[in-house]
C-alpha cells in the first residue's frame, strides 16, 4: 500500500492525533530506511566494480533493514487501524 493510500486512510478512520502521529512516525521510519538503503547500494557499487562478496552483503543487509522497518510499520498500522475496521458495521 502507498503512504498516500495510508495517510488517506489515517485522515479518514482515525480519531486521535495520537494515532495519526503514530501513523506518520510509521510511513517516516520506512522512507529513512529506503533512503539509507539506497545511499548503501550507491556506495558499495561506486566502491567495488566487481562481484564482491562482502559488498553483497552489505547490500543484502541494507535491504534487510528496509524489511524489518516495513514490517514494524505495518505492525503499528494494525494496532492504529484494526480497531477502527473492527468497529465498522
Amino acid at each position: 500500500m502507498s503512504s498516500g493510500a495510508v495517510i488517506g486512510a489515517g485522515l479518514l478512520l482515525t480519531s486521535s492525533a495520537v494515532d495519526r502521529c503514530l501513523v506518520c512516525l510509521a510511513i517516516g521510519l520506512v522512507w529513512t530506511a529506503e533512503a539509507m538503503n539506497t545511499a548503501i547500494e550507491r556506495v558499495v557499487d561506486l566502491c567495488s566494480s566487481k562481484h564482491d562478496i562482502l559488498a553483497g552483503l552489505a547490500k543484502d543487509l541494507a535491504a534487510g533493514a528496509v524489511l524489518l522497518a516495513a514490517r514494524a510499520a505495518a505492525t503499528a498500522g494494525l494496532f492504529v487501524f484494526l480497531p477502527r475496521f473492527a468497529a465498522l458495521p
